[in-house]
């Protein structure tokens, strides 16, 4: 019987235009409140005319963005036992507790917690979290809202994006659900994944220099595709960036600027492309503002020697090790 964890369903959503919470003036201004007590203690200033700005350039609300994906992953006799909401940036209505929102929308009323100020990390340390926690079901939701009314120290996202990974703990029943991209419809794009893939390794890395990432990324990659060449290779932008030698055809960068769901984004497209003839994928992403270098690997569910499997000397260690080592489009476009 196999055992770990499966990503069994995703779905994604790039969403345009402000929250519909926005609309409501009471809610605008309390916002409007909350964001400058926020930031005043740091020198910086809300303007006071925050929400007569155009709708196209307000923000986005991630109770609202991951409200509307989960009911396309999450059917309601598939309850969950845990949902974990990763993000970086805040959203337009930050004194909300969103997780515990989210936990009374999403079936089974699921243990919840916000994972933030990780940066590309956030959604890798869910997913070791989903994988300690010993759940049937996990709920993994990475969002990224693209307005700031401040000036921040780093980009803020190109696109409001949303994506959702619904994990399973592998018990041979062989249950599960397909569908079709719903993205015609302007909903939710439902991603096929067939039997689904089964998560093999996860490993992050901290305290990792930029001018040590292209080596350390390098043999994590080696070491986890073993010198097969049936294994694809998925990047975070800012992975790629640093480590610009990692060439072969079979990799994939994710969209500059979408820190928090770019390399989910593109794992998506990489699992949907290969959904004929599936192959295993090594998943990596590197934080520069907190040196963390983030890998998954996964292989397809039911295949034999998958890639990233625990050597011999390994089988005794933790499934899960964090290791210490020596022109972008306007916000809220489609």
């Amino acid at each position: 019987m196999e055992t770990g964890l499966r990503l069994l369903r995703a779905a994604r959503r790039t969403f345009t235009g402000p929250a519909a919470l926005l609309g409501d003036p009471v809610l605008r201004e309390r916002a409007a409140g909350y964001l400058a007590d926020l930031t005043r203690p740091y020198g910086l200033r809300v303007p006071a005319g925050l929400f007569d700005a155009p709708a196209a350039a307000l923000g986005q609300s991630y109770g609202e963005m991951a409200a509307e994906l989960i009911p396309a992953v999450v059917p309601p006799d598939e309850p969950v036992d845990l949902l974990v909401l990763a993000f970086a940036v805040h959203d337009m209505l930050p004194g909300r507790a969103t997780a515990a929102y989210l936990s009374h929308v999403c079936p089974g009323t699921p243990m919840s917690f916000a994972l933030c100020d990780q940066g590309s990390a956030a959604a890798f340390t869910g997913l070791r979290i989903a994988r300690a926690y010993g759940c049937r079901r996990a709920l993994l939701l990475a969002v990224e809202q693209a307005v700031l009314p401040y000036d921040a120290a780093v980009p803020v996202p190109a696109r409001h994006r949303a994506v959702a990974m619904l994990y399973d703990a592998l018990a041979d029943d062989g249950a599960h659900r397909d569908g079709d991209s719903d993205g015609a419809a302007g909903g939710p794009e439902l991603i096929g994944l067939g039997g689904g893939a089964r998560v093999t390794a996860l490993r992050q890395h901290v305290d990792v220099d930029a001018g040590d990432v292209a080596a350390l990324a390098a043999a994590e990659v080696g070491e986890l595709t073993a010198g097969r060449t049936d294994v694809a290779v998925v990047l975070g932008a800012d992975l790629a960036a640093v480590w610009p030698g990692h060439g072969g055809a079979a990799v994939t960068t994710g969209p500059r600027r979408q820190p928090s769901t770019g390399v989910w984004w593109a794992l998506l497209d990489r699992l949907a492309g290969d959904a004929a003839r599936p192959r295993p994928v090594v998943v990596a992403d590197y934080e520069p503002g907190l040196n963390y270098l983030s890998v998954v690997a996964l292989a397809p569910a039911g295949r034999s020697e998958p890639v990233g499997e625990r050597r011999a000397d390994e089988r005794e260690q933790p499934l899960v090790r964090l290791r210490g080592t020596d022109g972008d489009p306007d916000p809220g476009a489609g």
